[in-house]
């Protein structure tokens, strides 16, 4: 089979926008084209949407596939979908360029993704608009009792609390920031039609962010209706996540042309935990499997055959606040050690920290890890498919989950592991490489291929659990209090480099480490390829918003073909 051509519109110019999606395109064999991280839009930057319509145009003339984020050429990105003020008259001209593309090429698969915009719920402003500083976390608030109000399930206090609420928040900043979400509601609503019409050969509505409730709730609640009304189930899916859904998309392609819909078997980490509703999702983790397996044509089997097993570290109570971990288990000897800048930052951090969650999930008896990768090792050692999805805490892998994980001899022969950001980022993340990884076995890979996907699966490794679960709440405790700063994950100024540095530097020698100790010698196959890494190491560490909470790396890999 011919290499296959895909060129994707990203979300914006984050690591798992961008170069994720190369190397999983990558390890699916593809050539992936993606235009310049320069025209992608950032919190302080509207993306370039005539240069990336161009390049669309452009690139619908030879490529096998497309892959668009529909927010960034109508909105110039996922942070300007909250932003802008443009008509929807004006985004609707911006995206008429794909219903050219279909209609010149309708053998090109064209696959699309337009996020249901989210309601944040802090006062923060750094990816909204400037009242969500003040009011934010009010608006939240609103949105949220409404919806109960609306489905009958509001108790009197609550109602007394909307009638509050609405007092408080001035009626200017509620009427925008309704219009701007009614404008996304019907751009979300045509893209649907336009699904339905064959324009798009699959559509994800992805719920960026959510709870059970909200304004946005609602949204998705009609637009489920609507999806129902006009028969596009078998074209569209609705449900919690965003930036995981272009590598979704990724193996939904590569699955379609290999004619493999996957068949998977769940396996949790305690009893109960299939039906904790994780903290930016609206339902339990069993259906949030099912609604991520809708674009990949996938079904959750409980048969021993199956070809993924995915190994679900789900909360056994509420899910805690990754970043949390690290501090929440210095005990008084290692607090003593810190600096006195530190010493202060911790206490001030503590007392504003949502640490109870976090501890319950850290101490619960509810959830037994090594018992939990002990099967995984048994299954791995059988010859199966096994992925990992590790959301017992957002934001972060799980500390103690990712100890055992890199004790574990045989880790190098996972399918895939992902523990960062939300539940729904983290499991479509880890499905997408695991289907990726499934078709290798069954249909051989080049080596290139075969060593994109093991880098792939150490640098989710080495961002989750090394860097999100450990190093960078380090940096925050150690480091920022010394600069000035308070213990944050958000920006950190004219400190960036500096704080660039400490990572590049604690964390090029931790994964150097990891890649002794469990990739170094390890011998990776499909088909009749097979491939002996002899060096992984982590390249071009980068804090592309300049903060803490994201990070940009590669990954390079020195292998011998066997």
């Amino acid at each position: 089979m011919p290499q296959a051509v895909v060129s994707i519109i990203p979300l914006d110019d984050r690591s798992v926008n961008y170069e994720c999606l190369q190397m999983l395109g990558e390890a699916a064999g593809f050539e992936v084209r993606l235009p310049p991280k320069a025209w992608l839009g950032t919190p302080w930057r509207i993306g370039e949407m005539e240069l990336l319509r161009g390049w669309l145009l452009e690139q619908a003339q030879s490529a096998n596939a497309l892959i668009v984020a529909v927010d960034t050429l109508a909105y110039g990105g996922l942070v300007n979908s909250r932003r802008s003020t443009d008509s929807l008259e004006t985004v609707m001209q911006r995206l008429a360029s794909l219903r050219e593309i279909k209609r010149s090429r309708p053998e090109l698969t064209l696959l699309a993704f337009n996020v249901l915009m989210r309601i944040t719920r802090s006062n923060d402003a750094e990816e909204e608009k400037a009242y969500w500083a003040d009011y934010g976390a009010r608006i939240f608030r609103l949105s949220y009792l409404e919806d109960r109000a609306a489905m009958a399930v509001a108790a009197p206090a609550e109602l007394e609390e909307i009638a509050a609420l609405r007092r408080e928040i001035p009626a200017a900043l509620v009427e925008d920031f309704l219009a701007g979400r009614t404008r996304n509601h019907a751009v979300n609503r045509t893209m649907i039609e336009w699904a339905a019409q064959g324009v798009f050969d699959y559509l994800i509505i992805p719920q960026d962010d959510t709870v059970d409730y909200g304004w946005n709730i609602a949204e998705a609640r009609r637009l489920r209706h609507y999806v129902n009304e006009i028969g596009a189930t078998d074209r569209v899916s609705i449900y919690p996540g965003a930036d995981e859904t272009a590598m979704l998309l990724l193996a939904r392609y590569a699955a379609r042309r290999a004619g493999f819909a996957p068949r998977v078997r769940l396996r949790y980490s305690g009893a109960g935990a299939d039906q904790v509703i994780t903290a930016y999702e609206d339902r339990p983790m069993t259906e949030m499997v099912k609604a991520h397996l809708g674009p990949l044509d996938g079904v959750v089997t409980e048969a021993l055959d199956a070809d993924i097993v995915l190994f679900v570290n789900a909360p056994a109570e509420a899910q805690g606040n990754g970043p949390e971990q690290w501090a929440l288990r210095l005990n008084e000897a290692e607090i003593a050690a810190l600096s006195p800048a530190s010493q202060a930052a911790l206490a001030a951090y503590r007392r504003h920290s949502s640490g109870a969650t976090t501890l319950r999930e850290m101490h619960s008896v509810r959830r037994n890890l090594p018992e939990f990768v002990r099967a995984l090792a048994q299954e791995i050692a059988a010859g199966r498919t096994c992925a990992v999805v590790d959301v017992a805490f957002v934001n972060a892998g799980d500390l103690a989950l990712g100890e055992l994980l890199t004790r574990m001899p045989t880790l190098s022969r996972l399918a895939a592991y992902a523990g960062w950001n939300t539940a729904g980022n983290t499991l479509g993340c880890a499905l997408a490489h695991a289907v990726i990884r499934h078709l290798q076995i069954l249909h051989g890979a080049t080596p290139e291929a075969l060593a994109a996907h093991a880098r792939f699966l150490f640098l989710r490794l080495v961002e989750d659990v090394l860097f999100m679960a450990r190093l960078r709440s380090q940096i925050a405790v150690e480091t920022l209090p010394t600069l000035g700063l308070p213990i944050t994950l958000g920006h950190v100024g004219e400190h960036t480099e500096t704080v660039r540095a400490q990572v590049e530097q604690r964390l090029t020698a931790a994964a150097a480490q990891l890649a002794q100790e469990r990739f170094v010698g390890a011998r990776l196959c499909a088909g009749d390829t097979c491939i002996t890494l002899e060096e992984l190491k982590v390249t071009g560490v980068e804090l592309p918003w300049g903060r803490l909470f994201d990070l940009t790396m590669d990954v390079e890999a020195d292998y011998a073909v066997a």
